[in-house]
């Protein structure tokens, strides 16, 4: 052992040796002797605490509607010891978790938790169920100071079986509390990064999920703290001085359980790739000590977890750089489900998504071994979307799985100090015709008469919408919205389901004057989960030094008249932005431009358009030569089909300035149409309106979004302020036009440009 060891360090080394536990049992003792102090509180805190856990212990199978939060943080040592006995035993494990995880650190009761959810376990459950506890106990202990941690096991250490399990659980604890102090340590600091985790003595509501929510350091100087409304924080990982290393998921579990069964899922991490999981790809992990936070994805109609929550936690250390878990599952039964179950899981360092990968488990039969192909669902790259410039919330939007396909389900997190969002999973149906709510709404924009038509269709339509997103993601959705203001946040929207304009979701009751839209009070920005190649790479930056245009004159086109406003739009752009192609609209002319990969960062596009999946006429209208008079023009669509199988260079920003075709639609049971398909060939990121524009309108939005782009506002920003001009009480303009924008990209993305701009 080093002289140069610390108490803890010596104890931890002691623990790890079986034959010095009497030792290992003396060292905890002291260094447990120096207990923190309980949580301060007023005579009102006590005598409503009081009351509080009198209410728990009575209405235990209600406990989520009355529990207080900030009362449960105010409990002493001796309080929390008493609630947790009255509860351990009547209420299932991931209620135990949550109610553990809302005390105050130093009233953890360790001793408490330690023997009834692991120790009096040992001797009836199975070795993969054991793990689970052992999991569970570490999840709800795990934020105790250190003091705490050794004086309540340190009587635990004896000498048979359950001393060498506690004292395997407390050298990983202390191992995990180093860890904790060395981030914080790395990031509690003055200067650049400007926040830090965490003390383990934090206050009453300080302590929720520490690595995820860093607080300001009390040790920084108020006079070099950045403002949090002005610069979001710092990330795990961020930054041009922390080096990375690459890791692969690991999802594994049994190809096929019989229904009712329970089965192990394994989780972590892994060296190389594993062909049957599908996902992010590799993941770009910063390459020092850190802990990962798993948030399993699953439609809770189709598995259950067994004695665990989300999320769950792993400790990435350089003597165990793939860290691995087993979590227990149950198959689930019942009419209308699909054999096939998804089960996905996403990795989160220090609130930051960094990846995310899922499998398929067949349920049904005997449990026995069948053969079931790779799987890809989701295989979408997040890369450069997750590692820098998070979004304050990130948003996850699977199938559920029913055979119909009439089931969502969701998972929420975000990285932002101080704020608690539940990991989910939640559940939601959309009906039994999804793509029939895109037609209807296509149709009804069309048909809308003046712009008070407009609006209270899409407030009533939004309200609908917002009806059909679950409460815990909403209430994440109003919470960070409250935190961030009054700078809008950041949300991006990873979704499986193509259909639902989920940007016009009305969450609250509309309020006069100001826009009710979930697009108008966020800068959201949405991805398409794709089980189809190739996965695209979103980026939270873009060049835009050079320009294409793509724009028709209609003129004597059967079936399709002049679009004046859209030539004058695409003049000013090409006079504005130079340089600037303008491309031909011949069919011929630009799939060849688009085959060849044109050179270009930007391609815009101010057309005709139509969604029409069902039909011939379907995509962008471009022209070609009559066959039977070859001195006329006729219509002939640059279908999504087309554009999928191109490779554009370079991750050109397309913006479709053309009527419909930003809506999606789905093709052999995945998500398409025209914008899923610039991003399968290679585009950053695709503008497109869902339904049907006003000429002029559609003219003057494109001139207003390039003229703030270009000052450095975020893509996701100046589609939200313009959204924000829409509320109930809009009597004139084009709100129907303003509000058919929908953005696929990073929330963040940022087009820089170079190259001077001519003024018009």
């Amino acid at each position: 052992m080093s002289a140069e060891a610390t108490p803890v360090e010596s104890l931890i080394a002691l623990l790890r040796d079986p034959r010095s536990r009497a030792e290992a049992r003396a060292a905890a003792a002291r260094i447990g002797a120096r207990r923190e102090a309980p949580p301060s509180r007023s005579e009102q805190d006590e005598r409503e605490g009081r009351k509080l856990r009198e209410e728990l212990v009575a209405n235990g199978h209600r406990w989520r509607y009355i529990v207080d939060w900030r009362l449960l943080g105010t409990l002493w040592p001796r309080e929390a010891d008493d609630l947790v006995k009255s509860v351990v035993r009547s209420w299932t494990v991931p209620n135990v978790v949550a109610l553990v995880g809302g005390l105050h650190p130093s009233s953890i009761p360790v001793a408490t938790v330690v023997r009834a959810c692991l120790l009096d376990r040992m001797a009836t459950s199975v070795p993969p169920t054991r793990l689970v506890d052992r999991m569970n106990v570490f999840t709800m202990v795990r934020r105790a100071p250190q003091g705490v941690l050794c004086a309540e096991l340190a009587p635990l250490l004896t000498g048979g079986r359950a001393g060498a399990v506690v004292a395997d659980l407390l050298a990983e604890l202390l191992v995990y509390a180093q860890l904790d102090d060395r981030q914080a340590g790395r990031f509690g600091s003055a200067g650049r990064l400007g926040r830090a985790f965490p003390p383990r003595s934090a206050g009453p509501l300080d302590w929720h999920y520490p690595l995820n929510n860093p607080k300001p350091s009390p040790v920084t100087d108020p006079a070099t703290e950045e403002d949090p409304a002005e610069k979001p924080p710092s990330r795990l990982g961020d930054g041009p001085d922390v080096q990375e290393r690459t890791a692969w998921p690991l999802l594994s579990a049994p190809a096929t359980v019989a229904e009712g069964a329970e089965f192990d899922v394994e989780v972590g991490l892994r060296v190389d790739r594993d062909p049957e999981v599908g996902g992010t790809g590799a993941l770009r992990l910063p390459d020092r000590d850190v802990v990962l936070e798993l948030v399993l994805v699953y439609d809770p109609a189709g598995v259950e977890p067994v004695g665990w929550s989300n999320p769950v936690a792993l400790a990435a250390t350089g003597t165990n750089p793939h860290p691995r878990t087993l979590l227990r599952m149950r198959a689930l039964g019942g009419p209308g489900l699909q054999d096939r179950r998804e089960i996905g899981v996403s990795f989160h360092v220090g609130g930051t998504l960094r990846g995310y990968a899922s499998r398929t488990v067949v349920i049904g039969g005997d449990g026995g071994a069948v053969l079931v192909e790779p799987v890809t669902s989701g295989r979408v790259d997040l890369g450069h979307l997750l590692s820098g410039d998070s979004p304050d919330l990130v948003v996850v939007v699977e199938r559920g799985a029913d055979v119909r396909g009439q089931t969502l389900v969701w998972t929420a997190r975000s990285p932002l100090p101080g704020l608690r969002v539940d990991a989910g999973p939640y559940r939601c149906g959309i009906g039994d015709d999804p793509a029939g709510l895109a037609r209807r709404t296509r149709l009804r924009m069309s048909a809308a008469v003046d712009a008070r038509d407009a609006v209270t269709t899409l407030v009533g339509l939004g309200r609908d919408i917002g009806d059909k997103v679950p409460v815990p993601i909403a209430d994440a959705v109003r919470a960070v919205i409250a935190h961030r203001a009054p700078r809008p946040p950041s949300v991006l929207l990873v979704s499986a389901e193509p259909h639902v304009p989920w940007e016009l979701a009305v969450l609250d009751a509309p309020e006069p004057g100001h826009s009710p839209f979930l697009g108008a009070r966020t800068a959201l920005g949405r991805w398409v989960l794709d089980t189809r190649r190739p996965p695209p790479r979103p980026a939270a930056r873009a060049r835009a030094d050079t320009h294409a245009v793509i724009s028709a004159r209609y003129e004597g086109v059967p079936g399709w008249s002049r679009l004046p406003s859209a030539e004058v739009e695409a003049a000013r752009v090409a006079a504005s932005y130079p340089p600037c192609e303008h491309v031909p609209p011949l069919h011929t002319v630009v799939l060849n431009f688009l085959e060849q990969g044109p050179r270009v960062d930007v391609l815009h596009f101010a057309l005709h358009g139509q969604c029409d999946p069902d039909n011939a006429q379907d995509g962008l209208v471009l022209l070609a030569q009559s066959p039977l008079a070859p001195d006329r023009m006729v219509p002939r669509f640059l279908n999504p089909e087309q554009v999928s199988g191109l490779s554009l260079r370079g991750s050109p920003f397309v913006f479709l300035n053309a009527c419909q075709v930003g809506s999606g639609g789905e093709l052999l049971g995945d998500y398409s149409g025209l914008a899923r398909a610039f991003l399968a060939a290679g585009a950053c990121a695709v503008v497109a309106p869902l339904w049907n524009i006003d000429d002029i309108a559609a003219g003057e939005v494109a001139h207003t979004f390039y003229t703030a782009v270009y000052t450095g506002k975020a893509v996701a920003e100046v589609l939200r302020a313009l959204r924000s001009a829409v509320h109930p009480r809009t009597r004139d303009g084009a709100p129907a036009t303003t509000l058919a924008y929908q953005f696929f990209g990073h929330p963040n993305l940022v087009l820089r440009r170079t190259k001077p701009i001519i003024g018009l």
